[in-house]
């Protein structure tokens, strides 16, 4: 699998968010939110829910 050409863009980083905050909310018990998350240098902030 290449994954040379692979972009990471603030589109996916927004897509991955809620994935990421569910698997963290499921391990430690508690609810979890992201505001902010950098991922290959591209930083997304989400405002407040």
């Amino acid at each position: 699998m290449d994954l040379s050409a692979f972009q990471m863009t603030e589109e996916k980083i927004r897509k991955i968010r809620p994935i990421v905050e569910k698997a963290l909310s499921r391990k430690y018990g508690k609810e979890i939110k992201i505001f902010e998350m950098t991922v290959g240098g591209i930083t997304v902030k989400i405002h407040k829910e």
